[in-house]
């Protein structure tokens, strides 16, 4: 065999798997969704379960069709199941995405029991997200509030956290739809989870823009709501290259804790769109 007929087949080869360079060899989710508390001391959430399975299924379905390779795992939990205790155990640091949908406030998430809440207030943190943790999202209303939310204390080798500093509304609406309107659809608010980790995975989008797109096609253009997702995140140097966590893609992310210890890192960053006008 020649030479350029080698060479022509080490490079086909580079190509064919130059996409799964840098992607995880496993990704596991862990979900904590509250659609009726206890005593009813906070309104129901009837979708957030429904939420929690949009996001696992398109995680898994998502990771098959690109990415056969990587080993996939999930844990849920639902209404009494999600404890005060349990959230800010170490479970949750044996899991790369974490996923809370309830009720929440600026520095704060609510737990099925009564008046219990997890609480970030002046230099207290009551849960920070270390170990193989390296993404959550908060489907909560104004847990990152602008000029209210302190998410320093969010961080502990997280690499980034998506939420909302407006309202986070849910939804479900039935619409006339196929060949000449004479069809009937249903759009639903965890659309927007379905599809953000869609655009993370399959479409290759950073994960702030993942999240922001899929927010603005959901929930301001199909839901009819204003909202300003947001996500939070430290930024600085890891290994010697400049990392903004907010750009990260899935096929290209760090698989390991990042900016853990103070001095680690350059700064806290935010960003947010505002789509609409949102309810605060």
């Amino acid at each position: 065999m020649n030479k350029v007929m080698l060479l022509l087949i080490f490079f086909a080869f580079c190509v064919a798997n130059a996409g799964d360079a840098n992607v995880p060899s496993k990704f596991s989710v862990i979900t904590f969704a509250i659609s009726k508390y206890e005593k009813n001391w906070q309104d129901e959430l009837p979708l957030a379960k429904e939420t929690a399975n949009a996001l696992v299924n398109s995680f898994k379905n998502n990771l098959s069709d690109n990415y056969p390779k990587v080993s996939f795992s999930a844990k849920q939990y639902t209404d009494s199941e999600v404890t005060r205790e349990r959230f800010q155990g170490t479970e949750t640091n044996n899991y790369n995405f974490v996923f809370y949908h309830g009720h929440g406030g600026p520095n704060r998430i609510t737990m099925w029991n009564q008046n219990k809440r997890i609480w970030h207030s002046g230099d207290v943190s009551e849960k920070s997200f270390g170990g193989k943790t390296y993404w959550a999202l908060f489907n909560s209303c104004r847990v990152f509030k602008n000029g209210e939310s302190n998410q320093e204390y969010w961080f502990n080798g997280i690499h980034s956290i998506l939420g909302f500093s407006s309202g986070s509304p849910w939804y479900k609406k039935k619409r006339n739809c196929g060949i000449l309107n004479q069809g009937t659809c249903y759009y639903y608010s965890y659309f927007a989870e379905r599809d953000f980790a869609t655009n993370w995975i399959d479409g290759k989008q950073g994960i702030a823009m993942a999240f922001f797109n899929a927010v603005n096609k959901w929930i301001c253009n199909n839901g009819g709501y204003g909202v300003q997702p947001k996500i939070v995140y430290r930024y600085g140097y890891v290994d010697g290259k400049f990392f903004d966590p907010w750009e990260e893609t899935f096929e290209n992310s760090i698989q390991k804790s990042v900016f853990k210890n103070p001095g680690d890192y350059t700064g806290i960053g935010s960003r947010w769109v505002t789509l609409g006008t949102p309810d605060y």
